[in-house]
């Protein structure tokens, strides 16, 4: 009987579906509203700028040792940055697909040939790129904040903005993409540097939300930590995030709660394996409990942690399983989960070429590991898409709320980069199911785009949306217990991470549900100087802002501009700084933090936010 109304439902849904969707494509299609964020009307499919995608094809890359010939070149003073700007050491590069593969491949006629593997499962590497929804405006008034020659960012605000307050740390790991402690110089951000950084980031349009990650570094360790969160909370930046490997937060939850009253919302937090073996690597002798006692003290403080896992083939790829479990087993702490393989830059940039191919982790194996190491039928086929599919929810929470003072969130990076999986987590069975196991999530993406690009009102794009998520949602296939309602309240309970900033934006986000929570797993792919698409990078997900203004994440390490532009910025030699500052204390080769208050199993938490009702996205307006 369950069964058969299951059935009726859906069938009534998908018969409401097809008449409307009928109608809705025989009248003209309306113009998009022009929001006075953006530079012009919003964009339907069509116009959106076509990323470049598709194996063969040819592209542009970085002979990795042109490149730290160009990057040397400066810190020698034989050039300077506006020589390095042009001239980063470009050569001709190929991406194909060649016996179960995707490869890049290039030669230098110099230093030689280079090759790299980008994906060892084409199928998926191409469902990602078929997913891809396409690029978002082309930056207007940019010019001096983007002026990086081929790196240059040209569409698109990102969505995270990296703020690194300085390139001190209390570890030493490896890998390390900066090189932290190493390079014989200190580099901080001071606040003049922080207020111009922050007035920069609203100058261009598209004006969007933005996450704010202040990173090192290890950024607890500067000096105007605290002050910085203030003064971006002051400027109407309201996601605000570090990325730690979490000592100050264990060694103290007085300073988790300055920093949540300071306006810090959610931590991303080193996190390599479930166990100390497999965190060797990191030299801090008691990680675990670290770790353990970083996420109390966070989640006390009322705010969310995401774990941010390097992955390195050969070293933890093994437990990215565990990792998950862990997660799911202690979800009222932990957002989700951000799988980062490695990017062979800072420390590791002269890794040998079979070093290189013994720890190179492509990110469409992340898929194909889980599958194998977890039992919740993960399907990598299935349940995996680009991350930037979350810019459809974000466009169509743009065409709605047409008098917003900034877009939503946005997330521009390319489909070959960032992998995403929602899974429904039922916290009073401890069980979790991925998304589309039971509610087509690709064919609702597909309404999405359809309802939004015939530009009709907002009540009536919510009344389409609203009978696509019924058509689309399987219940005979989902979890007892979760029906329309509880399916409508997860989909409004997931827009905070798209839509713009208002009085209730860290209340949702922070907000913890009785039984039904989801939770994405992601994978960020990195690219270092032999794996590096010149193509992929005027659309940057994650621009770091400096003195020389916003560049790429992986223009910034992979391709050289790190070690340049701190070269010719640095405060201070590590010497000198430490003959005035004194030194700070530095855990590795097995040392540990001595933690003072007791690890409690699960303590009460300082902070109470309740869940936001449910009904404003399909009432609203």
């Amino acid at each position: 009987m369950f069964e058969y109304m299951a059935s009726h439902s859906r069938f009534t849904s998908s018969a409401a579906w097809t008449i409307a969707s009928s109608v809705n494509r025989v009248l003209p299609e309306g113009a998009l509203p022009a929001p006075s964020w953006a530079p012009g009307r919003l964009l339907k499919k069509h116009q959106r700028t076509p990323m470049g995608k598709g194996v063969p094809r040819r592209t542009l890359s970085l002979c990795p040792e042109c490149n730290r010939e160009a990057v040397e070149a400066v810190i020698r003073g034989q050039s300077d940055v506006a020589g390095f700007r042009e001239r980063p050491g470009i050569i001709d590069a190929e991406i194909l697909e060649e016996g179960g593969r995707i490869l890049m491949r290039k030669a230098c006629e110099t230093h030689g040939p280079f090759e790299d593997v980008l994906s060892n499962h084409p199928d998926f590497f191409q469902r990602m790129e078929a997913q891809s929804l396409g690029g978002d405006f082309d930056c207007v008034g940019d010019r001096e904040l983007h002026d990086h020659g081929p790196n240059s960012i040209r569409a698109g605000r990102g969505s995270y903005l990296i703020v690194d307050l300085t390139n001190r740390c209390n570890m030493m790991c490896r890998p390390c993409f900066m090189d932290a402690n190493g390079v014989g110089y200190v580099d901080e951000t001071d606040m003049e540097e922080l207020k111009t950084i922050f007035e920069r980031a609203g100058s261009f349009k598209p004006n969007r939300e933005i996450n704010v990650l202040f990173s090192g570094g290890e950024a607890t360790l500067s000096p105007i930590f605290l002050d910085a969160i203030r003064h971006a909370k002051s400027k109407g930046f309201h996601r605000l995030h570090v990325s730690t490997n979490g000592i100050r937060f264990a060694e103290s939850r007085n300073f988790a709660v300055e920093a949540s009253a300071a306006g810090l919302h959610g931590v991303y937090l080193q996190f390599d394996g479930v166990s100390e073996e497999k965190n060797k690597h990191r030299g801090l002798g008691n990680y675990m409990e670290v770790k353990l006692r970083a996420l109390e003290n966070i989640a006390a403080a009322g705010m969310q942690t995401t774990l941010q896992v390097t992955v390195v083939n050969g070293l933890n790829n093994d437990c990215v399983g565990e990792i998950v479990r862990f997660a799911l087993r202690n979800a009222d702490q932990i957002h989700g989960v951000i799988f980062q393989p490695v990017m062979f830059t800072g420390r590791d940039e002269r890794i040998s070429t079979e070093d290189r191919y013994a720890e190179r982790y492509p990110l469409s194996q992340l898929a194909y590991d889980l599958q194998a190491q977890t039992s919740i039928d993960w399907r990598p086929m299935r349940d995996w898409y680009p991350a930037s599919a979350y810019a459809i929810f974000s466009h169509l929470d743009d065409v709605l709320d047409r008098g917003a003072e900034r877009g939503s969130l946005f997330p521009d990076m390319h489909p070959d980069h960032a992998i995403m999986s929602p899974l429904l987590v039922d916290t009073e069975k401890g069980k979790a199911i991925p998304i589309p196991a039971f509610f087509d999530l690709g064919r609702f993406m597909q309404d999405v785009v359809q309802i939004t690009d015939s530009g009709r009102s907002p009540r009536v794009t919510r009344a389409m949306v609203l009978l696509s998520l019924l058509r689309n949602f399987n219940q005979a296939k989902a979890p007892s217990g979760l029906g329309p309602h509880e399916l409508r309240g997860l989909f409004e309970g997931s827009l905070y991470r798209f839509t713009t900033s208002n009085g209730d934006w860290s209340r949702q986000a922070s907000a913890k549900t009785a039984r039904w929570r989801l939770m994405f797993i992601n994978g960020m792919w990195f690219q270092d100087a032999y794996n590096y698409d010149f193509a992929t990078i005027c659309n940057s997900n994650a621009p770091v802002a400096t003195w020389q203004g916003e560049i790429s994440f992986c223009a910034y390490n992979g391709g050289g501009w790190r070690k340049v532009l701190e070269s010719v910025h640095h405060t201070a030699t590590v010497a000198d700084w430490y003959r005035n500052h004194g030194r700070h204390q530095i855990y590795a080769a097995g040392k540990k933090v001595q933690l003072v208050e007791s690890l409690s199993s699960r303590p009460e938490p300082l902070v109470q936010i309740e869940a936001a009702p449910v009904g404003t996205f399909f009432t609203r307006g």
